[in-house]
């Protein structure tokens, strides 16, 4: 099983494939949306959804 990093590496490859594409500018954000910025936030979520420690902004 690939590590975080290496998922998170394949996923900013991905949205680099998508943007250089020459798909429409719509279809390239629904792409990256679905492709990238979705999966991205599950592998972080733990983070995202976690408490911050006191005294941290």
């Amino acid at each position: 099983m690939a590590s975080k990093l290496e998922l998170e590496e394949y996923l900013y490859r991905r949205a680099i494939d998508i943007i250089e594409s020459t798909d429409a500018d719509y279809d390239k954000e629904n792409l990256l949306f679905e492709e990238v910025w979705l999966p991205l936030a599950n592998l972080y979520k733990d983070r995202i959804m976690a408490p911050k420690p006191e005294g941290e902004k």
